[in-house]
């Protein structure tokens, strides 16, 4: 078999499959939908690395009882701009969608609303978030701060052994059209998630991403997992980002004393209707990004790219084609499919 073989399937069928998997797992129907539908939609905006591929580390989990697959989140604390919930360590993109969903309605009330979310598991691409602001008529922030010795898998500027996570932010912004402006990136240089991807695909890294055990550069993705570490982008300004995340995930009130550990999700909607007309907000956006990327392309490059650009051109020549997924990615699929019985497409 090549080295980097694909198997192509359908959007609709990928999310049929993925759902009957997380069914068979004893998720609440509505719950394996969602989660289902924020993994595929991730691989269809062009970021697979938070896509399917993490499944078979979700089914591990569960398995092994670190995820309560039935659990809702609950609110703890709450007043009326203002919530903490408790994901009570079930499905992360199930929890981090109805955390955000509860701030869009507060916003609708106080203007802007945030959301502290508290024992949470992965909740995949945070830029799903901002872009369900967005469409909502709301400008979204959504960050995720993991911090502490020994912590995450990134050391702080100056340093050289792990203490932070990759500890992304996202914002969205509507524009009036299916092309939100989205923003979102990791603190890190690169996000685990994509070493998991070269690895998975059998190819090397850029360099200058990550350091080896012994902290030398390297470009071999098994040297991030044999204990590495990733490299903060813009050094001293990417550690200032990736703190700022641990301190507003403080939020949730949780935090690990003994292990001087913060781990959380903030998430916050900004009603624009509260300060403007929406509609003529957007397009007032969508005019301006029009602006900047009109600037006339360097040498090399076809066209100028406002955030979320990419990822709309990716989801409709996916949506038209199909998804390819790393053939060890589908056999791995495949294998869960099979231990909890569930018939493939």
């Amino acid at each position: 078999m090549a080295e980097n073989a694909t198997h192509r399937i359908s959007a609709d069928d990928l999310s049929a499959f993925v759902t009957r998997l997380f069914s068979a797992a004893d998720t609440p129907d509505d719950i394996a939908e969602c989660a289902a539908r924020i993994l595929v939609n991730a691989d269809l905006a062009g970021h697979p690395s938070h896509g399917v591929l993490r499944i078979p580390d979700y089914l591990r989990q569960i398995e092994a009882g670190g995820m309560d697959t039935s659990a809702r989140p609950e609110i703890t604390r709450e007043l009326p701009g203002t919530a903490s919930v408790d994901a009570r360590r079930g499905w992360g993109h199930h929890a981090a969608h109805w955390s955000m969903d509860l701030a869009i309605r507060k916003a609708r009330d106080t203007g802007m609303a945030g959301v502290s979310l508290d024992n949470c598991n992965h909740i995949g691409r945070l830029g799903e978030y901002a872009e369900q602001a967005a469409a909502a008529r709301c400008i979204g922030i959504a960050t995720f701060g993991f911090g502490g010795p020994g912590a995450g898998a990134a050391a702080p500027f100056g340093g050289t052994t792990r203490a932070l996570g990759t500890n992304p932010i996202a914002i969205g912004v509507p524009t009036g059209d299916d092309t939100p402006f989205v923003a979102d990136f990791a603190t890190t240089i690169i996000a685990d998630g994509k070493i998991r991807l070269a690895q998975a695909e059998g190819s090397q890294l850029p360099p200058e991403h990550i350091l080896d055990r012994d902290g030398r550069p390297s470009t071999n993705p098994d040297d991030f997992f044999d204990g590495g570490s990733l490299l903060l982008t813009g050094g001293h300004k990417g550690y200032a980002l990736s703190l700022a995340t641990c301190l507003l995930a403080a939020l949730t009130g949780s935090y690990d004393a003994e292990n001087k550990r913060i781990i959380g999700v903030f998430l916050m909607a900004i009603d624009i209707g509260a300060f403007q007309d929406a509609d003529g907000y957007a397009s007032n956006v969508r005019s301006f990004l029009g602006g900047i990327t009109d600037n006339p392309p360097a040498k090399g490059v076809t066209k100028v790219l406002a955030p979320g650009d990419m990822e709309q051109s990716s989801r409709e020549k996916r949506l038209a084609e199909g998804i390819e997924l790393p053939v060890v990615v589908w056999q791995r699929l495949c294998a869960g499919a099979e231990k909890l019985g569930v018939d493939l497409p």
